[in-house]
């Protein structure tokens, strides 16, 4: 395989704009899009020209930029009209749904400039083409791709339905990029990876490359799939880190490297992008990243999309009207979304006040007593002293299962408490991926 790659990177530019942050940090703003995917290349020192779409306010920063991260050419393929193309983004570390919010998008009005792509595409004679459609017209685009010879990938970051018909209209996509956590993989796949599979089978691309979040990341081609952990880091944000991915795997693949392998240095490395705000910082960590022998060894996180069905998750806590539940509805509603499955067992079994006959608090006592035993982990909200909660807690670490105890206001002074606990997290991010970390751990248990 070719080692003497060049890429173009298609799609728009962003302005993220991170609402919950520390003080230090509080909405801070950088540009995103495609610049995530460049911010790789660049740290990884891989050819690469930019072909962006944007706000006109946005275009001199945009070169100024792509110049500081040695993009061999920048140029400007259309323009976005009456909207800011301005990201807010609620859950920065994506414990749960990240929560973005596209400003003025649904009026926004794109004009393309595809002259302008193709002088781009025959200065620059690109190896590869990583294309991330938008609310641009992708369609528009198809005809110019259908006429070069260099690979095309396409990640389908945006949900839409007409960019999945296009695909036969496009002679060959070498990779079809998407995630667990988009509507496609969840709703038009059902959650299976065979479906997606049939993306490759019925011959739309050539390969499917599957991101799992924190469970690992999967790679189809040729009829088999291959597989590889996530690598967890103290993570500062998760923002365009699946782009960065994309780049760091085709890049790896396409130098020759095995898929496991090119999967791995991707994890790696993204995980490393992940920990960090400063791109200096990032491109410091990637001059030391360990050999395809010592990769290879690393141990990690993986456990697929499919899998996390079969852990459930006991949510100790007091989960009661008087109580503000808001930290236990989030810690829920963060486990559904990386399709674990929780369990609230105040719901599930009822509310016990005391006043009720012996007979209906010894069934609801049976029934959660019932649900620790088919649960496979315990997480533990601390929002007050409940003794409930600190039963539950000593009946599962009795049981040698994981228990995580989630305590957001910094109160676990006891040290029996601390100490009968396999961990003790203090944001919703930690709580998530230790979640993570046991459930690997427990595969197959």
């Amino acid at each position: 395989m070719p080692t003497n790659l060049k890429f173009l990177l298609i799609g728009e530019v962003y302005t993220d704009v991170h609402l919950q942050l520390t003080i230090e940090l509080k909405n801070m703003l950088r540009l995103g899009g495609i610049f995530h995917s460049a911010r790789a290349f660049h740290a990884n020192k891989t050819d690469y020209s930019l072909a962006f779409i944007s706000p006109s306010y946005l275009s001199n920063t945009i070169c100024s930029w792509a110049d500081q991260l040695h993009a061999t050419a920048c140029s400007q393929i259309g323009e976005i009209k009456e909207s800011p193309n301005v990201i807010l983004i609620s859950d920065t570390v994506e414990a749960g749904d990240q929560g973005y919010n596209d400003l003025l998008r649904s009026q926004s009005n794109t004009e393309l400039w595809k002259d302008e792509l193709r002088e781009i595409i025959e200065r620059e004679a690109p190896t590869d083409i990583l294309v991330y459609p938008g609310k641009y017209e992708f369609r528009e685009l198809i005809p110019i791709f259908n006429v070069i010879s260099c690979r095309l990938h396409l990640d389908l970051q945006y949900d839409n339905e007409d960019i999945i018909s296009a695909l036969d209209d496009i002679n060959e996509i070498e990779t079809f990029i998407t995630s667990t956590s988009s509507t496609y993989f969840k709703d038009s796949c059902t959650g299976e990876s065979a479906k997606l599979a049939d993306i490759v089978n019925t011959g739309k691309a050539k390969s499917v490359l599957l991101k799992e979040n924190r469970g690992g990341s999967r790679y189809y081609r040729e009829s088999t799939w291959v597989a590889s952990p996530a690598f967890q880091i103290e993570t500062a944000h998760s923002v365009g880190v699946g782009d960065c991915f994309n780049a760091l795997f085709i890049s790896k693949y396409y130098q020759g490297s095995t898929s496991e392998i090119a999967l791995r240095h991707a994890s790696y490395s993204s995980a490393w992008y992940a920990s960090t705000w400063e791109h200096e910082k990032f491109c410091d960590l990637m001059n030391y990243l360990p050999s395809d022998n010592e990769i290879s060894d690393l141990k990690g996180t993986e456990i697929h999309w499919e899998e996390r069905t079969n852990y459930h998750i006991y949510i100790a806590a007091p989960d009661f009207p008087d109580v503000d539940v808001s930290w236990i509805e989030k810690l829920y509603d963060s486990l559904k979304y990386h399709n674990f499955v929780p369990h609230r067992p105040v719901l599930e079994n009822g509310l016990i006040t005391g006043s009720e006959p012996d007979e209906q608090q010894l069934e609801a006592y049976n029934n959660d007593l019932l649900l620790l035993e088919n649960c496979s982990i315990l997480v533990a909200v601390l929002l007050n002293d409940d003794p409930g909660t600190y039963v539950e807690i000593g009946w599962m670490a009795a049981k040698g299962k994981p228990v995580i105890l989630f305590d957001p206001n910094r109160s676990a002074k006891n040290l029996f408490l601390r100490k009968s606990v396999n961990k003790i997290c203090y944001s919703l991010g930690e709580v998530i991926d230790s979640v993570f970390e046991y459930a690997s751990e427990k595969k197959g248990w």
